[in-house]
């Protein structure tokens, strides 16, 4: 057999597997029951097998997005989206037939009813995203049971949420995280939770997000003392948290930080701050500290790290001279 005919051969076994495979029915007709509840069929007319070959709806750019796993005999939904698209009401019970979702996006919409017990079955969950919705209730113990989460995002939601609702997180967070989301009035183990109106004291149970590397969590009236465990949390990268009503000082662990490339603190009351905690943060490229009741001088290892490109220390009680050694940030493009 030449060169040639072998791969003609080849392209044909594939194709003849490949046209064998076919979607879980149950699944084909959960996802058909979801398009007609939110009225989708003019968005996603999905007609025939939702896994067909080079479909539409599969592009990572879709909107809304069905994708699939054909690696096996039967092919199952992994990827659902269904972004910023208006649809309202519950989370319906079919969309827990997909048992094999990894990334499940209902991002910027309106839906509403709680949090159903039941999402714990979609167990190999990695990204989830709820965000900007109104779901009122507790958020449900059961999503600690998603232990392959990698991105959980339920921020800005219903005022009905509580912080002393996640008292079950100490025992269900083995979870490895990169981005997740608080709501309007609670803190889960949250990494985004920007403008979300939550309140109280950032829990303790955070101090087990050892895969932590995003923290956003600005603008909200958390109280108390900066914790002293953010220091743990050594894989951060990105940590936001101004405009909060927290109390310093920044804590010496936080030193620990050593991958931190963007750093903003803020607006912190209580007692001084120093800056002896930034010795070994040199792949920092975005450094804010304003406000937050810095004492002392400006240490001459800030000169050092090479990467900064934005530098706020203002409405501080910083005294002495700008470092000589900050002729050295060649990279810096604002400071104040």
């Amino acid at each position: 057999m030449g060169v040639l005919s072998f791969c003609l051969f080849v392209f044909w076994v594939s194709q003849v597997v490949f046209a064998q495979q076919t979607t879980d029915p149950n699944e084909v007709d959960a996802l058909n029951r979801l398009i007609d509840y939110w009225n989708l069929r003019d968005n996603l007319n999905i007609t025939n097998d939702p896994c067909i070959q080079n479909a539409a709806w599969a592009n990572k750019q879709a909107n809304p997005r069905v994708a699939c796993d054909c690696s096996n005999n039967t092919c199952h939904i992994t990827h659902l989206k269904i972004h910023a698209l208006d649809i309202s009401g519950e989370l319906p019970s079919e969309l827990f037939v997909l048992k094999e979702l990894m990334n499940l996006d209902f991002g910027k919409n309106v839906l509403n009813g709680a949090i159903p017990a039941e999402i714990e079955r979609l167990s190999n969950m990695q990204h989830l995203n709820l965000g900007i919705n109104n779901f009122p209730g507790a958020v449900p113990q059961e999503l600690g049971n998603l232990t392959k989460l990698i991105t959980l995002l339920i921020y800005i939601m219903s005022q009905r949420f509580w912080l002393q609702q996640f008292h079950w997180t100490t025992t269900h967070i083995p979870w490895k995280v990169d981005i997740l989301a608080g709501a309007v009035r609670i803190i889960g183990p949250a990494e985004y939770i920007n403008s979300s109106g939550v309140s109280g004291r950032i829990p303790q149970e955070f101090a087990n997000l050892k895969s932590l590397r995003t923290l956003w969590a600005s603008d909200n009236l958390f109280t108390g003392k900066l914790p002293d465990f953010f220091g743990t949390l050594t894989k951060l990268r990105n940590l936001r948290l101004q405009g909060t009503l927290l109390e310093g000082p920044i804590p010496s662990s936080f030193s620990a930080l050593k991958k931190l490339g963007d750093l903003r603190i803020g607006d912190l009351n209580g007692e001084d701050s120093s800056l002896e905690f930034l010795r070994d943060q040199k792949s920092l490229t975005i450094l804010i500290l304003r406000n937050c009741l810095l004492s002392g001088q400006i240490p001459d290892q800030l000169g050092n790290f090479s990467q900064l490109q934005e530098l706020d220390l203002s409405f501080n009680k910083l005294t002495g001279q700008i470092p000589d050694s900050f002729q050295d940030l060649a990279s810096l493009q604002y400071l104040s």
